[in-house]
């Protein structure tokens, strides 16, 4: 019934909505509020188009839900190869063996 699924998705971001409000988690708040941003879950309904590169396996797909909410992501290096203590922050923004190089290298590869 249209109706009960309408009402349970309110009930569903009003306990969202309350358990960003009633943390004392910064980054969770910001987590959910970003989550509840219009188009925020687009990607998740994007037809999986290998040739526009828009898929995304099984890892990827779990490392992204866990960027989403602001939650660790497993099997990363205790330590980046700067030297400096490894976290997914730290590996967006290093200069020398983060993302940064990742998506550097990446399009430096494409034929």
């Amino acid at each position: 019934d249209l109706d009960c699924l309408k009402d349970k998705k309110v009930r569903l971001l009003r306990k969202v909505s309350a358990i960003g409000s009633e943390s004392s988690d910064e980054r969770l708040k910001r987590s959910i509020t970003l989550a509840q941003e219009k188009g925020a879950g687009a990607w998740l309904t994007v037809l999986p188009l290998g040739s526009l590169g828009w898929v995304l396996n099984k890892e990827e797909f779990r490392d992204a839900i866990r960027l989403r909410y602001g939650w660790q992501i497993p099997n990363i290096p205790a330590f980046c190869v700067c030297g400096k203590k490894n976290s997914v922050d730290h590996t967006l923004i290093c200069k020398n063996g983060g993302y940064l190089i990742f998506r550097h290298n990446k399009i430096r590869d494409t034929n």
